[in-house]
């Protein structure tokens, strides 16, 4: 059972996310997906953070179709290997999905997957905004945080870590953006909210 529903998680989140950017491309008349793919750090940014993602999908849905065969090949970490620690990832993933999800929906016009060129939108602090500056990213690694401990291998935590640095890289390049964009109006924000919590 374990080994299904942290696949089945993470694919409801990423379903919900396409459908909110195909609703909101039809709603606007423009995508909110604004990755580049340049040599820049942006470019290497989003690339880094597409490979993880890719690399989590394909990992659980492998450990969902062929457990031992993933288990055979990483192993698992016993201190992590206990049904509790599996129910509490599993919690996790929920609840970090189901923030992830409200956060992106919360967002309206402004949400964005990416750095757009010019910021043609509102900067949003109202709502989950008003207790954290990046409620979506918190949502994602609390749900990267209950994939190790529903996933307990060595793949799991490598890449919850890795996904943890890019997200980490990718909240200052769009920190430095929103600066650009509303100057005292972000940093007056960022004085009254934290970063994550």
């Amino acid at each position: 059972m374990f080994t299904t529903i942290p696949a089945i998680l993470m694919l409801v989140v990423g379903a919900f996310t396409l459908a909110l950017s195909v609703h909101r491309r039809l709603q606007t008349g423009r995508s909110p997906v604004v990755l580049t793919y340049g040599d820049d750090a942006e470019g290497f940014g989003g690339r880094l953070f597409r490979i993880i993602v890719a690399a989590l999908v394909a990992h659980l849905l492998a450990a969902a179709i062929v457990p031992a065969g993933v288990d055979a090949v990483v192993g698992r970490i016993p201190a992590l290997d206990r049904p509790p620690l599996a129910w509490l990832g599993l919690a996790l993933m929920a609840l970090g999905g189901v923030l992830t999800m409200l956060s992106q929906w919360s967002m309206r016009d402004s949400w964005k997957i990416g750095i757009p060129e010019a910021q043609d939108a509102p900067l949003v602090t109202s709502g989950l905004y008003a207790f954290s500056r990046n409620p979506i990213y918190v949502g994602m690694v609390a749900a990267l945080i209950g994939t190790m401990l529903a996933v307990p291998n060595v793949v799991s935590a490598a890449l919850a870590l890795s996904a943890w640095i890019s997200i980490s890289y990718q909240i200052r390049m769009e920190e430095s953006h929103l600066f650009g964009a509303f100057g005292e109006t972000y940093r007056a924000y960022c004085q009254r909210v934290r970063r994550w919590i």
